[in-house]
């Protein structure tokens, strides 16, 4: 029963104060080549839906309709929003492969970037799309490509406007679906611009590695890698690092899948003779679930990459299932992601994958239960902040497990004699007087101190040292894992003889200070 609470409390929702609150993105493509029926999708799972794809036409530069896609383009709005009338649908626009040219000859010339603009805004508007969605153009060496991206993305967003305005209709939604990294040698996208123009970027955060192109085992949609930057984190960090802001990015989720041959052993990185079953290697979740009949102990995951890999007599099959996805869901929430995109939706097997994505959406339900009202010290008048983080999370498992209740009313004072008492009961190798009596057998003691101990490192008084919700997911599963020793709770009357009185009570201010907006940064933690 414990661990089950521990787990329900875990898997919460990092929560951000109210102010800050915004709609969390869960968005898909929908292929047409896949011939996957429109009618059969779950829009309720879904808050954004993307139809892929039109074109550029290579003379004119207007946006191009492939004849085929026009009936279901006429119709997709309509079908997906009678299982879900609050979904927004968007129009893809494919610049990819040998499209690149085509779309930097627009780019670089008013008059092409004119035809481009105001075909997209009526062609959206003619088959009921609210918004655009341009997909995977690259970042160019060229600095004149570079700034022709900046000036198109510039007018693009102008013309919307100016549309909107004169049709007192919303604002197309204009999203970008950018390369998993933002730069190329010495040059990168026109950062400023699409910080300005875009309502979301999407991180294409898969293809790391292709059969067709290694003769490895790769995991070709890492979260993380150890041996390499080929991952999503280092991608992520280093967009942020050029500037886009966390809350304008979507994180990719891979619906389809690379498969490879290993002549030898069958871990990450192990050699390979190329591509298997397909030409390419690839197939859908549906295939591999079904026909490859990736279950129960063919599968593997593995959580230092984040992904799920199967075993098939000599076939290799690297893909992401349930756990990778709901820990890469827990990661863009930890890092204030806006949300996440699904390449594509067709390729799910029964929802499977959209459901796990879509595993946090109880949070408004929980919000009322798991808030913590803290009120600034010395300031009355000043307001209170909500949050549910890593603190939060340590306090109510020391509530857990000692099974005593916070009954104060007015925020964390009651917590701050139970902390200390945990604390000094912890230092002194005394845990489990500490601990609820029915939890208190010879079986489980070593198991409760370390919750307490776990506990303990959640609400230091330092928002730095404490650890990640993944990192308290990892503790949790590894009962052998190295921990750190905690430092004595936040709001503690008490110090310890090697502390630094002054720097403590910098640490305090800097923390509490009614007008130190850098509070909320303790979110994650």
């Amino acid at each position: 029963m414990l661990l089950t609470i521990i787990s329900f409390l875990l898997f919460l929702p990092s929560l951000t104060s109210s102010s800050e609150a915004q709609t969390w993105i869960k968005a898909g493509y929908w292929y047409s080549v896949s011939q996957f029926p429109v009618s059969d999708i779950d829009s309720t799972l879904f808050t954004h839906l993307t139809f892929a794809f039109a074109y550029i036409n290579t003379s004119t530069y207007e946006l191009l309709i492939a004849p085929s896609d026009e009936p279901y383009m006429l119709t997709f709005t309509d079908i997906v929003r009678q299982k879900n009338p609050s979904i927004v649908t968007l129009l893809s626009i494919w610049t990819g492969d040998s499209n690149f040219s085509t779309f930097y000859s627009m780019a670089s010339q008013p008059s092409h970037r004119t035809s481009f603009i105001e075909s997209s805004i009526q062609r959206a508007r003619l088959y009921g799309f609210r918004g655009l969605d341009l997909c995977c153009v690259k970042p160019d060496t060229s600095t004149t490509k570079m700034e022709a991206m900046g000036i198109l993305f510039d007018e693009w967003r102008t013309a919307i406007n100016r549309e909107s305005k004169n049709s007192t209709r919303s604002p197309l939604v204009l999203t970008l679906a950018g390369y998993y990294l933002p730069s190329k040698d010495s040059t990168s996208y026109p950062m400023e611009s699409i910080r300005r123009n875009f309502d979301w970027v999407l991180i294409v955060s898969f293809f790391y590695h292709l059969p067709t192109m290694e003769n490895f085992t790769g995991a070709h949609s890492a979260l993380y890698d150890p041996s390499s930057n080929v991952s999503t984190d280092y991608k992520i960090k280093e967009w942020i690092s050029r500037g886009l802001p966390a809350e304008k990015m979507v994180l990719g989720l891979p619906y389809a899948w690379t498969l490879l041959d290993p002549s030898a052993n069958n871990e990450i990185g192990s050699p390979a003779t190329g591509p298997a079953v397909t030409l390419d290697g690839s197939m859908s979740y549906k295939f591999i679930k079904s026909t490859m009949r990736c279950d129960g102990e063919k599968v593997v995951y593995n959580s230092t990459y984040v992904t799920n890999y199967c075993i098939n007599g000599s076939v290799w099959i690297g893909y992401d299932d349930v756990e990778a996805i709901r820990t890469k869901v827990r990661y863009a929430r930890e890092k204030r992601l806006l949300g996440y995109k699904v390449w594509h939706v067709a390729n799910d097997d029964n929802w499977v994958l959209s459901k796990a994505a879509g595993w946090m959406d109880g949070e408004k339900e929980l919000q009322s239960l798991f808030r913590t009202t803290v009120a600034s010290p010395g300031n009355a008048n000043a307001p209170n902040l909500l949050v549910f983080n890593v603190y939060s999370f340590g306090v109510l498992l020391l509530q857990i497990i000692s099974g005593k209740r916070n009954n104060c009313s007015h925020g964390v004072h009651e917590d701050l004699n139970l902390l200390d008492y945990a604390y000094e009961l912890w230092k002194c190798g005394k845990g489990m007087e500490f601990m609820d009596p029915s939890l208190d057998d010879t079986n489980s003691s070593c198991k409760l101190v370390r919750c307490m101990q776990i506990a303990l490192l959640c609400v230091q008084e330092n928002p730095a040292d404490r650890p990640s919700m993944l990192e308290l997911s990892s503790t949790l599963k590894n009962e052998t894992a190295a921990m750190n020793t905690p430092k004595r709770p936040a709001f503690s009357t008490r110090r310890d003889e090697d502390e630094d009185e002054v720097q403590v009570q910098v640490q305090v201010q800097e923390i509490w200070s009614v007008g130190d907006v850098s509070f909320s940064e303790t979110v994650a933690r």
